[in-house]
């Protein structure tokens, strides 16, 4: 456990180049970092546990395992066939697949998975001052010298709802507004990123999440205060919005112009690519290369929206899957959600945390339509806790049948939740 947590906490200073191994391993694992180097110390780990007969190898079984690999699967035969992206697209694909049992072998238990998502909305907390530093040294949007805006954006769109979901449980105020204020920095982080694909995604998150807590009123009341609280502040993010919302070309700066003109070019790409190459697409890391043929535009660039870049570069098959993979997670989140209504402490948690981590899910697939975000690891860490988070839920109902009909005999030691050994 550890181990997973060490990984979480150098999660945001990834692209640091003081954590940089390697070019690759073994040709590989492209851009070898020590999270990765980590990564594999916790496969082998979790593969001796496995190998002595582990209970936790039954959650390999689950559906978003299954359709992760069937994914893998996919896109490794796609980069045999065009020649193309092993290192970058399929070699990121088996790093996951790496980490895939040290998570559901680590996170053995409810206080497990708690401790994960402490340290995940933390460790983000924690780079702050660090990210306002650099923001300040280079005179750009926040993320320059850790990471790229748009990107860290996105990440901490899924966070921020994880954060606030700690925050209702809380019983004693200080804690309360602890964690309060952990979301409320995430969220002020997302507005010096300056990102618009970042804000659209944070109001899609916080609207579901206030929606599924306090009903129709409190999330509109949630959109206004977020909208125009955002848009009336004078940052970057306002400025980009306006912008772009107002469409006068002529009020709207070089770059920003240059970048919205990408954008539509590039959506547009990305379809008739779709359409030239339905089945195979045009090959892993190929958009970009191809991009310019198809733009017109003089630069080339990826796709800027993870699903199109799935599809033209993988095919229609290969999105499919991605998609039924997101839609078994937030199947799985959505069920537990509704543990809630068992009415004990520990079910109540559990359905917090599903419910954060639903609505952080949400507001990340919006983002992840106007940036190519399928490679991050925030996205794959959420999916495979679902696989945790479905064990620990199905064990909770088990109990919860147990203690309503209590002559049916025990199961797992009826009143509390069974332990993994």
């Amino acid at each position: 456990m550890w181990l997973l947590l060490l990984m979480i906490a150098i999660m945001p200073y990834e692209q640091s180049p003081y954590l940089l191994l390697g070019e690759n391993l073994f040709g590989i694992f492209a851009g070898f970092t020590v999270i990765k180097a980590l990564g594999l110390l916790g496969f082998a780990w979790a593969g001796l546990r496995i190998a002595s007969g582990d209970a936790m190898v039954s959650r390999l079984s689950a559906r978003q395992a299954s359709l992760f690999f069937v994914f893998l699967a996919g896109a490794a035969l796609i980069g045999l066939i065009h020649g193309t992206g092993f290192q970058y697209a399929v070699g990121r694909y088996v790093a996951y697949a790496v980490f895939l049992p040290f998570v559901i072998v680590a996170v053995r238990s409810q206080a497990d998975l708690g401790r994960v998502l402490k340290w995940l909305v933390w460790s983000y907390v924690a780079v702050f001052p660090y990210a306002v530093r650099q923001m300040i040294r280079f005179d750009e949007r926040l993320g320059v010298g850790i990471y790229e805006a748009n990107y860290l954006a996105t990440i901490l769109v899924l966070l921020v709802p994880v954060a606030f979901a700690f925050a209702s449980l809380q019983r004693v105020p200080n804690r309360r507004w602890l964690w309060i204020g952990a979301g409320v920095t995430l969220v002020v982080m997302i507005v010096l990123t300056g990102s618009r694909g970042g804000f659209v995604g944070l109001v899609a998150a916080g609207v579901l999440f206030v929606y599924r807590r306090r009903g129709l009123g409190a999330a509109a009341a949630m959109l206004v205060v977020l909208v125009v609280g955002v848009l009336a502040m004078p940052t970057e993010l306002s400025t980009r919005a306006l912008a772009t919302i107002s469409g006068d070309t002529s009020q709207l700066p070089t770059e920003l112009e240059a970048s919205n003109k990408a954008h539509v070019g590039l959506f547009w790409a990305a379809l008739r690519m779709i359409v030239d190459n339905p089945l195979i697409g045009v090959g892993p890391e190929n958009f970009k290369d191809l991009s310019k043929a198809y733009t017109g535009l003089q630069q080339a660039n990826i796709a800027h929206n993870m699903f199109l870049e799935i599809a033209s570069e993988m095919g229609l098959p290969a999105l499919i899957v991605f998609v039924l993979l997101l839609h078994s997670t937030f199947r799985t989140l959505g069920s537990t959600v509704r543990l809630a209504a068992v009415g004990t402490p520990e079910t109540a948690e559990l359905a917090a945390w599903s419910e954060g981590l639903r609505s952080g899910l949400t507001g990340y697939v919006v983002a992840g339509c106007f940036i190519s975000a399928e490679y991050e690891k925030i996205l794959w860490i959420t999916i495979f806790l679902s696989i945790v988070v479905a064990d620990l839920a199905r064990r909770r109902r088990a109990v919860a049948a147990a203690e309503a009909e209590p002559d049916a005999g025990a199961v797992d030691g009826v009143g509390a939740l069974p332990q993994p050994s």
